[in-house]
């Protein structure tokens, strides 16, 4: 397994059925539509008929979300079900049925259509449970605080820092005091020589630290979107070290020892050990999220994730000499290959960023991109990385350039 986290119908209305005694009480209805009017009544019953607010599933949608969480009673506790519920103002006692569904399917239609959007299934699952409970650097106004002390502690003394290394140390201390604070163990900055400065940087969990590219940090200045780009890369990173320590924390409170977490997870034993000192309940609604990141990155789902990254990996690639290929051979053909490449490459990252960890640190690391309000003090644009340069510097084979 890679040890990069990787990342970035309009109703009729019901026809009244026929009176069948004469001294039948009369339909309230009636008497709303003598004191409404036809066309107020008329509404009314369209929207009883068929309220569009109110069910997002159809039936057999409702019931697939309602086996979804039976099927998991050791994930779906009563607590749980009870936290959902509360939170999406039911009933807290209502237990598990379609209503519970149809609300999870509202909240992620209406609240969860940011990027990454979430599927609107029913399902509270680890994609949606970290939305619908926001914690540690997904709470309210800590992307930004970051982004904020991003831009003062770096961004203004971009100059004054001076060296790659010292704005890497600079990020990380930041990024650190929320970690901190979400009582995740801080990470340490990594410099690495990236084949562009288009790259920005990943979160290595063997090592606990953050590499960020050295070719980024040493422009001479950064744009503002660069530098929001780059404080979002550093919050998305962070995320996943908080998701690793939230599957440690989980394997520790079913029972794993320090040393067995550490070997499992490919983490550092201090990691391990101060996960077991803070283990997750079983059958909290914390167990619910960070199950579904273990089950992606080591367990059921493993495999999957393993594909998607190798594949996601080739398409970039295959896209990379295409490019290169149109700079070298110019065609239509060319340029047809070109788009084929670049199209199957944008299915394959929307299926990476609907990994579990990855859709979670994808919407959280844009929180961090309101607090940077400006560039460096000497802005400059991150140049372009040239498609064949890139092939090169890879050792992979450059396409052979036109006849003249």
């Amino acid at each position: 397994m890679n040890g990069k986290a990787r990342s970035r119908a309009t109703v009729s209305p019901t026809p009244a059925a026929p009176q069948r005694e004469a001294v039948r009480p009369e339909h309230p209805l009636l008497a709303l539509q003598r004191l409404a009017g036809n066309a107020a009544v008329a509404l009314l019953v369209q929207r009883q008929d068929h309220p569009p607010d109110d069910a997002p599933l159809d039936s057999a949608a409702a019931a697939r979300a309602v086996s979804f969480y039976r099927q998991q009673p050791w994930l779906y506790t009563a607590e749980v079900v009870r936290g959902l519920r509360t939170r999406l103002s039911l009933d807290p006692d209502g237990g598990i049925h379609a209503d519970l569904a149809q609300a999870v399917a509202r909240f992620q239609r209406d609240e969860g259509s940011n990027d990454p959007a979430l599927h609107v299934d029913g399902m509270a699952g680890p994609r949606t449970t970290p939305r619908l409970f926001p914690s540690g650097l997904s709470a309210p106004g800590e992307g930004s605080r970051f982004g904020g002390d991003a831009q003062a502690g770096v961004f203004d003394r971009w100059d004054q820092l001076g060296s790659a290394q010292a704005r890497a140390d600079a990020l990380i201390a930041a990024v650190n005091q929320r970690l901190t604070a979400a009582g995740v163990p801080e990470l340490t900055a990594r410099l690495y020589d990236g084949e562009s400065p288009n790259e920005q940087g990943s979160f290595d969990f063997p090592t606990w630290t953050m590499q960020l590219n050295r070719l980024l940090l040493d422009q001479s200045g950064l744009e503002r979107d660069d530098a929001a780009d780059l404080a979002n890369t550093v919050y998305h990173e962070a995320r996943h070290a908080e998701q690793w320590f939230a599957m440690a924390r989980l394997r520790a409170g079913q029972g794993r020892g320090a040393g067995v977490i550490a070997a499992e997870l490919g983490i550092p034993p201090r990691i391990a050990t101060a996960a077991r000192a803070a283990p997750i309940r079983p059958g909290s609604m914390e167990a619910v999220s960070a199950s579904g990141w273990y089950e992606s990155v080591y367990g059921s789902r493993s495999a999957h994730r393993e594909s998607v990254l190798t594949r996601l990996d080739a398409a970039d690639w295959a896209l990379t000499e295409a490019r290169c290929r149109c700079e070298r051979q110019p065609s239509q053909a060319n340029d047809d290959r070109r788009d084929r490449a670049q199209e199957r490459l944008d299915r394959l990252h929307d299926q990476y960023r609907d990994l579990p960890e990855e859709n979670d640190a994808w919407a959280t690391g844009p929180m961090a991109e309101p607090g940077v309000t400006s560039g460096t003090p000497h802005p400059a644009a991150v140049p372009d990385v040239d498609p064949c340069e890139r092939l090169r510097k890879a050792g992979r084979p450059v396409p052979a350039a036109a006849a003249p």
